[in-house]
């Protein structure tokens, strides 16, 4: 069996487990706050989830080729000036936690705000946006295409910074459970901590369909970042708000995979009809 095939399953068992527990994990809070009511998933959220569990498994295979990018881009960055991962070693484990969640942040913040006002990057991520029945599987509907600008740009960055692969990785896994937990149907604000660590009200407020509410909210972990850079929007309780934008392209795995190419066309399309120098930047949400 070839190697990347063997990743690929190894990838969708771990995706497995990791599901499993958190949806236990987000079930027993759900049922601890709400009762038998918030057990119950509507026949659009449902179908909404079976997608999403089908992204899981087609993007098991994709990854590899994000990630192959990721090293070859490592390969080429060996000579490149960099700080040494050895800096780190004395720092506490607790300062050495906060400073590579920071910096794994500000890349991801930079990076989400680039998709959101660059019209040739938002159909990429509109894919994620997409879930109008958003549920703690929404963390898992993105587009593979995404990633291969995400990763390795975020790797890279992290190798400048001195990260090491155990940093990344253990990142990736924090990153996982915390995208889980923000994308879930709890109205939790984290009261006085709230601009301290993203909570599903902070996120849900990003994926919200309503004009006040486009463009905000772009931090992974903390929304400091957003309030320092004046994006943080969270003006109430976000439970029921509906999700999604226009000429979305629903709960179809096909149209999903091929929304990016499909809005693509439509662009070039466009750009033959007007100036050349023109470029749009406004939220296309």
């Amino acid at each position: 069996m070839p190697d990347f095939v063997e990743n690929a399953f190894l990838t969708l068992q771990f995706k497995a487990v990791f599901i499993a527990m958190a949806f236990a994990a987000i079930t027993v809070i759900a049922w601890l706050k709400a009762g038998r009511d918030a057990m119950e998933w509507s026949g659009d959220m449902r179908k909404s989830g079976l997608v999403n569990i089908g992204l899981v498994a087609f993007n098991a295979f994709a990854i590899v080729i994000p990630m192959a990018a990721a090293i070859a881009l490592l390969g080429w960055m060996q000579s490149v000036p960099h700080i040494s991962a050895s800096v780190w070693d004395d720092a506490p484990w607790v300062l050495r936690a906060f400073a590579a969640l920071l910096i794994f942040d500000l890349v991801n913040y930079a990076i989400h705000r680039w998709s959101h006002v660059n019209k040739w990057i938002w159909p990429l991520h509109a894919v994620h946006h997409s879930d109008t029945q958003m549920h703690f599987l929404t963390a898992n509907r993105a587009h593979v295409l995404e990633w291969l600008i995400a990763i390795p740009l975020t790797a890279a960055v992290g190798f400048l910074c001195g990260l090491s692969i155990g940093d990344v990785v253990m990142l990736g896994l924090i990153r996982e459970a915390h995208q889980y937990y923000v994308h879930s149907n709890l109205d939790w604000s984290h009261g006085p901590l709230r601009h301290v660590i993203a909570g599903p009200r902070f996120h849900r407020w990003h994926h919200v369909d309503r004009e006040d509410a486009y463009d905000k909210n772009f931090s992974l972990f903390f929304p400091f970042i957003d309030v320092a850079f004046g994006t943080y929007y969270v003006p109430g309780p976000a439970k029921g708000m509906a999700t999604g934008f226009d000429d979305n392209p629903g709960e179809n795995f096909t149209k999903l995979m091929l929304y990016p190419f499909t809005e693509w066309a439509k662009l070039a399309r466009q750009s033959f009809k007007r100036h050349p120098a023109a470029q749009d930047v406004s939220s296309h949400r």
